[in-house]
């Protein structure tokens, strides 16, 4: 029996409160799923220590209740500082209408390859997973990554496959890896 109605256009955070697993949705949209580690090359001699003090002080001085909490004192800050860094350009509610999903996408960044960005609605990133996945099918090739703001996961489309990263980064505690791997993802040096 499918889950999605044929030829219905879905709002991308439909796609969240779905109960089927991501490989179900994703196998009737056409594309595969898995879940394993994805190699990111890291940057070494990152200078994030301004960064990590700011973040450990919001956290200390904010209570991260509500999803824009999260977002203005966790995730924007973060992403600000790739986009800066790199001299690229940080879309926040881009709009896109596809072929099966449509709405706004939490954060777009087009660097040396697109990553997207989406914030787990109620801190689930399973469903979480799921949202950045459509999101991602109508993007074509790229990167994703949905975040709680205190958690980040990856994942990276090639072609009609969806790789969702076994690796979990945690802030502030992970923030040089988490770092890296989006410099690296954006940048040119990999």
């Amino acid at each position: 029996m499918p889950i999605l109605e044929a030829d219905k256009i879905y709002l991308f955070s439909q796609f969240a409160e779905f109960s089927q697993p991501p490989d179900e949705i994703l196998a009737e949209l056409g594309y595969q799923w898995a879940i394993q580690s994805l190699p990111f090359p890291r940057q070494e001699n990152l200078n994030i220590s301004e960064l990590q003090r700011s973040l450990e002080r919001r956290i200390q001085l904010t209570p991260l209740t509500s999803e824009q909490a999260r977002r203005e004192t966790l995730v924007s800050p973060i992403l600000f500082q790739v986009v800066e860094q790199l001299n690229l350009r940080l879309n926040i509610e881009y709009p896109v209408s596809g072929r099966r999903g449509k709405g706004n996408l939490d954060y777009l960044i087009r660097g040396q390859t697109t990553l997207l960005v989406v914030e787990a609605k109620r801190d689930d990133l399973t469903r979480g997973f799921t949202q950045l996945a459509v999101e991602m099918t109508e993007m074509g090739d790229c990167y994703g990554v949905v975040t709680t703001g205190n958690i980040w996961q990856f994942a990276k489309l090639t072609g009609t496959l969806i790789i969702q990263d076994l690796n979990l980064y945690r802030v502030p505690a992970d923030l040089a890896d988490l770092m890296s791997i989006l410099l690296v993802i954006l940048g040119d040096s990999h």
